[in-house]
């Protein structure tokens, strides 16, 4: 299962969230690992937003429940024209 949510946090901000339910947090999300060759035919994604944000989190969900767990991960970038 995964979610996806946009919010705006404040004027000209945007946030995007992700959850899904694999606790395991994707080592180009959380670490300054060089990115991929430029031949690569994946694993650029994580590089590109980490790139382009203004801000990066992770939060581990241990937690059974309403959250069944699983991580959280979010992107915040300002400067939005609207």
């Amino acid at each position: 299962m995964i979610t996806f949510r946009l919010l705006s946090p404040s004027p000209g901000r945007v946030r995007v969230a992700v959850w899904d339910t694999d606790p395991r947090v994707p080592p180009g999300f959380t670490t300054d690992k060089a990115p991929p060759a430029l031949d690569a035919e994946n694993g650029r994604g994580l590089h590109l937003v980490r790139a382009c944000a203004d801000a990066t989190g992770v939060s581990v969900l241990r937690e059974l429940g309403a959250s069944k767990g699983g991580k959280l991960l979010w992107a915040e970038c300002g400067g939005m024209p609207w």
